[in-house]
């Protein structure tokens, strides 16, 4: 099950005992910084959290999945998401 925006902005005011509205802006301020950031390639560290950065992939030979034609993935830039021990744990402990 998957958790769309306003169900965790939702859950954001609930928790924090705030109004969804507030709870809406806050989260749509963080989206937008975060993305202002990694667009200026800028490494994104949250403590106990974990840590967003700028990544290059390699340019690779792939293959298309509907004809099995090979074809070349250019170099191109990922976003990848380290999670820190501490957000690890804390998941761990849930399950």
């Amino acid at each position: 099950m998957s958790v769309k925006k306003k169900e965790f902005a939702d859950r954001m005011a609930e928790k924090g005992r705030i109004k969804k509205k507030d709870a809406m802006k806050g989260l749509e301020l963080f989206i937008d910084t975060l993305m202002d950031c990694m667009s200026e390639g800028e490494k994104v560290m949250i403590m106990g959290f974990g840590r967003f950065e700028m990544k290059t992939a390699k340019e690779k030979i792939g293959r298309n999945p509907q004809t099995g034609q090979q074809c070349i993935i250019p170099k191109h830039e990922n976003i990848k998401f380290v999670a820190s021990e501490g957000l690890t744990d804390r998941i761990k402990e849930r399950r």
